[in-house]
């Protein structure tokens, strides 16, 4: 019989995939929420998962040996989730399907963390932002900036031939040139690969954005690959992988580094959208009109009141707080 483990693993294997039923989706999103340990092992799961797809491609080794190995490790506690509940494959072929790609991505990922070297587990570190903004050096030198509620997950080492990293929410990555490892960011339905250079992701909801500040990104979905440079952007959503390749218009993306909010003949709603995020507020409009008002200037690092003040005295319009809500109007 199945540890509670593999059973788990086989869930979350349906999940990454997008063979689980509705239902078997609900029992994830469930366990997910049970405990922030639940969330770090799947983010580091999927990270391992999606690195060993790829090393499958171009690996030769035995398979079945190699998923022996993997099984000896779980049972010895190297990957145990908190409280988790256990699932069976009930349809013969959707188990053989599911254990087929298990023995196929795990057995390359049993190359990619031992390195025909059982003993030796390949070990993650998880840098988190929660209620402030963090900064952080990386195992290569490079910088990583977390925007608040953000965090990112990736080996202690970077051992292999690309530096990889699983991301949610939004960062800022200041890269250390290294030819011979390319850095790849992984979130949601997208992959960005880069030698060195600056780049700002953003992964909040169903959408992604990329920003490179310096150097040349090449950001890729299952459908399509887009090169970006400096002063370029790409958008996607997670259920389109489509990649909206567009000049980058504004500074605001900036704010949760430089504390300021740089607006050159910028939309009024963009503006305030950095402020909802900013200082966690709800600001709408009571006028739909003034959602396109350009606003050209600079708020450096100034309380929420103030800038409203001056909203409120440039465009000649009120500002009522009300129902936990700040409505313009």
């Amino acid at each position: 019989m199945k540890s509670y483990t593999q059973h788990m693993d086989d869930l979350l294997v349906k999940h990454i995939t997008g063979e689980a039923t509705a239902a078997e989706a609900l029992e994830v999103e469930k366990w997910l929420a049970d405990d922030e340990a639940n969330k770090h092992y799947f983010e580091h799961f999927k990270l391992i998962w999606e690195e060993s797809v790829q090393l499958a491609t171009t690996t030769q080794i035995d398979e079945q040996a190699a998923w022996k190995r993997f099984q000896n490790r779980v049972q010895e506690g190297s990957f145990t989730p908190q409280k988790a509940r256990i699932w069976s494959l009930n349809s013969p072929a959707l188990r053989a399907a599911v254990i087929t790609g298990l023995v196929i991505g795990i057995a390359a990922l049993t190359y990619f963390l031992f390195h025909n070297n059982p003993g030796n587990v390949l070990a993650m570190a998880t840098i988190q932002a929660n209620n402030q903004v963090k900064s952080d050096s990386l195992p290569d030198g490079s910088i990583v900036t977390l925007n608040k509620h953000s965090q990112v997950s990736f080996p202690e080492k970077f051992t292999n031939d690309k530096r990889v990293l699983q991301l949610n929410g939004e960062a800022f990555f200041k890269v250390k040139p290294d030819k011979k490892k390319p850095f790849e960011v992984h979130t949601n339905n997208v992959t960005i690969t880069v030698v060195g250079t600056s780049f700002n992701v953003r992964s909040r909801g169903d959408t992604t954005e990329i920003i490179v500040e310096t150097g040349l990104v090449e950001v890729t979905t299952d459908k399509q690959t887009v090169l970006l440079k400096a002063g370029q952007k790409a958008i996607t959503g997670i259920s389109e992988d489509i990649l909206q390749k567009q000049s980058n218009t504004d500074q605001l993306y900036n704010y949760y580094r430089s504390k300021k909010f740089v607006c050159e003949n910028t939309p009024l709603w963009k503006l305030v959208d950095k402020l909802n995020e900013a200082y966690e507020v709800q600001i709408i409009f009571g006028k739909q009109e003034l959602r396109d008002l350009p606003l050209t200037t600079t708020f450096d690092n100034e309380p929420l009141d103030k800038i409203l003040n001056i909203l409120s005295t440039t465009f000649n319009i009120s500002v009522v707080k009300e129902k936990g809500q700040i409505i313009l109007r």
